[in-house]
C-alpha cells in the first residue's frame, strides 16, 4: 500500500511538473504521469498548484519511508559510520610520508614483492596499476616493469640492523639489515635498470632527476569552465590531468517583451550534443604524447567544449627537477607547436584541425579538434541568453552564435558599423543572413527599423516579402539593384541635411532632440542586406564599388548599415577600397589560405568545418574568434513573416498603419527608363536650359558640343516633357517652364507611375 501511494504521488508530480495547457492530451501521448497522473492531479489542482505539489511531495516521502522501513536508528547508524570513515581519512592525510604504517601489510591496495636478488632479501611494496581507457572504448592495464621502485620498509623498532649471512642467504628478510651505503647503491641500481620511456622518467617521485609536469602559473580562464579536474579522479598516468565534461547550461534572462513583438515560441529549440569524457581525455593524452614524440614537451591545462569543436589549451611551460634538486622551467617555441598541425591531425584522425598560436590574451596555444557529433546552434536559446539581454535595448543586436566554450556570442552592428561576409557555397552565408534578418524583425517594430533586401540569387531572401519592415519588395534584377544603391546614397545625403538642421552628430542624438512630440519625424535605422555582390562586381564593377564605398564611409552616423555577402573572396570582388571600409568581417569555410587572408588578413578559415562554422573578426579584436553560427529553418522564417503579415492586416483595419507604398527608389528607376528611351544627353541639356532660363538649339550646340540635328531633337524632347514652351516666331529663344530646384521629370514620372498602378 505504501509503495502504491508513493507511485501514484510520483505520477501526479510528473504531470503537474509538465505544466501542459492540455493535460489530457499529454496523458494520451504518454507524457507526464500518464492517465493515472492526470486523474490524480486533476483532483488536487482544485486546491491550487503549490498546495498540490506540497501534498503529493509529502505523500511520496511518507510512502517511501513506510515501504523501505526506514527508521531513525538507521539514520543514526549511518551517521556514526560516516563519521568513522571521515576520521580514518583525516588520520591517513595527517600521517607523515615516512611513517612505517604506510608500508605495512594492512594497506588494502599494496602487497609485498619478494626480491631474493636484493641484499637482505628486501621486500618492496607496490601499488596496483591504473586502468587506462583506450580510444576504441576498451580498457587495458599498463605493462608492469621488471623491477619496482618504492621506499624500502624501515627496520622494526629495537630490531638488529646487522645484515647477517643467514638472512641474506634465505632472501626473505625484512630489509632492515641494509647499511646506508648499500641502501644508496640499491636505489642507484634500481634507477639505472628502469631507464625511461618516451621521455618520461620512471624514477620514484621525490628522487633527484624526477621530471614534473606541473605548470608554474596557470592562466585565468576567460569564460565558464566546462572541463575541470575533480579531486577523486584517477588519471591514467601519474601527474596527468583528468577532465570532466559538464552539460551546456546557459543563463537565461529574457525580460519583459513588447506585446507588439512576435513571441519567441515561433522559434524552435534544439539541445546541444557534448562529447564524452573518454573522447576529451583521450584526445588530450594523444596531443601531449604526439608532441612529446617530436621532443616538444607541453601540458594540456584546460579544455573548452563547444558545439562543433573542442579547444585544448596547450601550455608551452613545464617544470623539471634537475639532478641537483633545482627546479628548472622548460619552455618550447610556439612555432614548434604550430608546425605540427598535420601530425596532430593524423594522430587524432581529425578531418580538419586548427591551431591558434597563441590564443589572444592568454598564455597558451589552442588546439581546436572537431567533435565526433557536432551540434546545431538554434537561434532561440541565443536570444534568450543573458548576453543578448544585456544588449536588448540596441536595435541592431546580432546573435551570431556560440564560441568554442559554448557561450552565446552577441555583437552590435551599430558599432561595427558594416559587416562583410565571405565563404564558399554551402558554408552557411545565406542561413546566417536569414537568421540575422529574423532577429532584427523579432526585436524591432516597423517604425524603428527598416530593411532593404537585395538578392541577385533570387531565391534566398525572397521569402521575407510581406514584412512591414521592408521599404520595398526584395530586388533581384541587376539594374534595379544598382538604382537601389544610388537611392541609398541620396537618402544618406538627405539625412545628413536633417542632422545639420538639428545640430546632431548622429541619428540617436537627432531622434532624442525631436522628442516624443515629433515622434512621426523620427528617422528609423536602415539595414541594407546584399546576399551576393560577386555578380554585381562582375557586370557593373565601377558603379557597385562607388556606391558601396560611399555608403560604408559615411552612412554610419545617419543610421544606415550594410551587410554584404559573397562566395568569391578574391581581390577583384573584395577590392582594397571595399575591404578598408568594412572593418568587421566574417569568414566561413573557404577553399584556400589565400582566400582566408583576403577576407580576414589571417589564415585559418580554410580549416573550418563548414555548415555554420566561422571566424569573426571584430573591428577592435586582436584576432579572429571562432563561432558556430545560428541556424533558422524555413518553417521558423515563414512563421515570423506570417505573424507580421497578420499584424499589418489588423493594423490596417484599425487605422494604425498605412498600406504598402511605392518603394522610394521607384521614381529614380522610372527616370532612368525615360533617359534610356530618349537621349543620353537629355539630362545635361535640361540642366543647361534650367540654369540659363532660356532654350535654343544653338545654346545646346555650344554648351554640349553637339551637331544641329541632335540639338534640334533634344529641343523637341524638352517640349514633350513640358520643360520649355512653344516655338516663337523670329527664331527667338523659347521660355523655360521649370524653375531652378524643381524636378523636371516629375510630370512624366508621375504619369508612368500612374500607368503602372
Amino acid at each position: 500500500v505504501a509503495f502504491e501511494i508513493a507511485f501514484a504521488s510520483w505520477t501526479a508530480l510528473l504531470h503537474i511538473a509538465a505544466d501542459d495547457p492540455e493535460p489530457r492530451v499529454l496523458a494520451s501521448e504518454g507524457g507526464g504521469g500518464g492517465y493515472l497522473g492526470w486523474a490524480i492531479s486533476e483532483l488536487a489542482l482544485e486546491l491550487g498548484r503549490t498546495p498540490a505539489i506540497l501534498l503529493f511531495s509529502i505523500l511520496l516521502l511518507a510512502g517511501l519511508i513506510l515501504a523501505t522501513g526506514l527508521r531513525g536508528r538507521h539514520l543514526l547508524r549511518a551517521n556514526v559510520w560516516l563519521q568513522g570513515r571521515v576520521r580514518a581519512a583525516l588520520d591517513r592525510l595527517n600521517t607523515p610520508p615516512d611513517d612505517p604504517r604506510l608500508t605495512g601489510p594492512e594497506q588494502p591496495d599494496a602487497g609485498p614483492l619478494d626480491r631474493p636478488d636484493l641484499p637482505g632479501g628486501a621486500r618492496i611494496p607496490y601499488s596496483r596499476p591504473s586502468i587506462v581507457p583506450r580510444a576504441d572504448g576498451q580498457t587495458e592495464s599498463p605493462a608492469l616493469p621488471d623491477r619496482w621502485t618504492a621506499p624500502l620498509r624501515p627496520p622494526e623498532p629495537g630490531a638488529d640492523t646487522s645484515p647477517g649471512p643467514d638472512a641474506r642467504r634465505r632472501g626473505n628478510g625484512s630489509g632492515s639489515g641494509l647499511s646506508k651505503s648499500e641502501r644508496a647503491k640499491l636505489i642507484a641500481d634500481l634507477r639505472d635498470s628502469m631507464g625511461a620511456s618516451n621521455g618520461r622518467s620512471l624514477i620514484a617521485p621525490g628522487e633527484p632527476g624526477e621530471r614534473s609536469s606541473i605548470v608554474p602559473r596557470l592562466p585565468e580562464r576567460d569564460s565558464r569552465p566546462v572541463a575541470s579536474v575533480p579531486a577523486d579522479a584517477s588519471p591514467s598516468e601519474p601527474g596527468e590531468r583528468f577532465f570532466t565534461v559538464e552539460d551546456f547550461q546557459d543563463r537565461k534572462k529574457i525580460g519583459e517583451r513588447d506585446p507588439l513583438l512576435p513571441p519567441l515560441d515561433l522559434l524552435s529549440d534544439t539541445e546541444l550534443n557534448k562529447p564524452t569524457e573518454e573522447e576529451v581525455n583521450t584526445n588530450a593524452r594523444i596531443i601531449k604524447n604526439t608532441l612529446l614524440d617530436f621532443d616538444v614537451e607541453v601540458e594540456v591545462i584546460d579544455v573548452k567544449v563547444g558545439p562543433t569543436v573542442t579547444q585544448y589549451a596547450v601550455s608551452p611551460y613545464t617544470e623539471s627537477v634537475s639532478a641537483d634538486g633545482e627546479t628548472v622551467l622548460n619552455r618550447v617555441r610556439v612555432s614548434q607547436i604550430a608546425n605540427l598541425n598535420g601530425d596532430l591531425a593524423l594522430a587524432l584522425s581529425a578531418r580538419r584541425l586548427r591551431i591558434q598560436a597563441p590564443v589572444p590574451g592568454h598564455s597558451y596555444v589552442g588546439v581546436e579538434v572537431p567533435n565526433r557529433q557536432p551540434s546545431t546552434v538554434a537561434l532561440r536559446p541565443v536570444i534568450e541568453s543573458e548576453a543578448y539581454y544585456r544588449k536588448r535595448e540596441r536595435p541592431l543586436a546580432l546573435p551570431l552564435g556560440r564560441d568554442v566554450s559554448g557561450d552565446p556570442f552577441v555583437a552590435d552592428l551599430a558599432t561595427m558599423p558594416h559587416l562583410l561576409i565571405a565563404g564558399t557555397t554551402g558554408s552557411g552565408k545565406s542561413i546566417m543572413l536569414a537568421a540575422m534578418t529574423a532577429s532584427f524583425v523579432l526585436n524591432n517594430a516597423p517604425e524603428r527599423l527598416k530593411l532593404v533586401l537585395l538578392d541577385p540569387k533570387m531565391v534566398e531572401l525572397s521569402r521575407f516579402n510581406g514584412l512591414p519592415h521592408l521599404l520595398g519588395p526584395v530586388e533581384t534584377e541587376l539594374d534595379r539593384i544598382i538604382e537601389v544603391l544610388r537611392w541609398a546614397t541620396r537618402e544618406m545625403d538627405r539625412r545628413y541635411k536633417l542632422l545639420e538642421q538639428e545640430a546632431a552628430r548622429n541619428i540617436e542624438i537627432y531622434n532624442r532632440a525631436l522628442g516624443k512630440r515629433r515622434q512621426s519625424e523620427h528617422l528609423p535605422y536602415i539595414v541594407i542586406i546584399i546576399d551576393e555582390i560577386g555578380d554585381l562586381m562582375m557586370q557593373r564593377p565601377d558603379e557597385t564599388e562607388r556606391a558601396l564605398t560611399r555608403l560604408a564611409q559615411m552612412a554610419r552616423a545617419v543610421g544606415m548599415h550594410l551587410m554584404v555577402a559573397t562566395q568569391r573572396p578574391s581581390v577583384d570582388v573584395i577590392t582594397g577600397l571595399i575591404k578598408a571600409n568594412f572593418p568587421a568581417r566574417v569568414s566561413f569555410a573557404v577553399a584556400s589560405g589565400v582566400d582566408s587572408r583576403v577576407v580576414l588578413d589571417y589564415g585559418g578559415a580554410e580549416s573550418l568545418m563548414g555548415r555554420g562554422d566561422m571566424l569573426f573578426l571584430g573591428p577592435d579584436a586582436a584576432g579572429p574568434r571562432r563561432l558556430q553560427g545560428c541556424y533558422i529553418s524555413d518553417e521558423e522564417v515563414n512563421a515570423v513573416v506570417e505573424y507580421w503579415a497578420r499584424w499589418h492586416e489588423d493594423a490596417l483595419r484599425e487605422g494604425r498603419a498605412e498600406p504598402h507604398s511605392m518603394p522610394p527608389w521607384e521614381r529614380g528607376l522610372t527616370r532612368r527608363e525615360v533617359l534610356s528611351e530618349t537621349d543620353p544627353m537629355l539630362e545635361e541639356a535640361i540642366a543647361v536650359v534650367i540654369a540659363e532660363q532660356e532654350a535654343s538649339a544653338s545654346l545646346i550646340q555650344r554648351r554640349l558640343g553637339l551637331g544641329y540635328p541632335r540639338a534640334a531633337r533634344i529641343m523637341d524632347l524638352l517640349h514633350q516633357l513640358g520643360i520649355i514652351g512653344e516655338a516663337t516666331s523670329g527664331g527667338r529663344t523659347r521660355e523655360v517652364l521649370v524653375k531652378p530646384g524643381a524636378d523636371p521629370f516629375k510630370k512624366i514620372v508621375d504619369q508612368r507611375l500612374g500607368d503602372k498602378d
